[in-house]
């Protein structure tokens, strides 16, 4: 995968979670970790995390320079630094992605022209499961001058395909609070 960095975005303040959503763990590993591992297996070897500090060698830590802008920020920041074309973008917070879904993502994007490939679940945009271009960085750091900046605007105004995803939402959106933390881990 020689044409695709990641991007973890991790830099959320899990206030209904308690704890970062990052360290919660399963089956002995970290949700950091699963996710490092699952890009590793998919040959993502440009792993970068917005964020968030890790001791984790296979991970870059990239900070917002625009700061309290949420997911956007973040995407801006590591877009700027990534090394490849092509970034495969995942929360913190949903490490049981199917890695074949995934790769249908990848697919989907390698396929076509478009400069952003997001993925849909029950009619609902998800944009923290996607591939972004690196030259969307411009256009980010357009938005965030505007008070609302977000990622579902930067979609709507670049070219973008839309990707179904037709299992259990919440492995595409991740968890926030403790009960959907253990959904979820009966869902893998």
């Amino acid at each position: 995968m020689n044409e695709y960095s990641a991007i973890i975005l991790a830099g959320g303040k899990s206030s209904r979670m308690g704890r970062k959503k990052a360290e919660l763990s399963f089956s002995g590993k970290t949700f950091l970790e699963i996710l490092i591992d699952k890009l590793e297996t998919l040959g993502i070897r440009d792993i970068l995390l917005s964020g968030y500090e890790c001791s984790d060698n296979r991970v870059r830590s990239v900070y917002d320079i625009c700061k309290n802008k949420g997911p956007i920020g973040g995407v801006h920041a590591c877009l700027k630094e990534i090394k490849y074309p092509h970034a495969l973008v995942l929360a913190e917070d949903a490490p049981f992605i199917p890695e074949e879904f995934l790769k249908r993502l990848i697919k989907c994007h390698s396929e076509g022209q478009q400069q952003i490939t997001v993925t849909v679940c029950n009619g609902n945009l998800q944009p923290l499961v996607g591939i972004y271009d690196k030259c969307l960085y411009e256009k980010c750091e357009k938005l965030l001058s505007e008070e609302k900046a977000n990622l579902r605007k930067l979609i709507l105004s670049a070219p973008h395909k839309e990707v179904s995803f037709t299992g259990d939402e919440l492995l595409i959106r991740g968890c926030n609070t403790v009960e959907e933390f253990e959904r979820m881990s009966l869902l893998r």
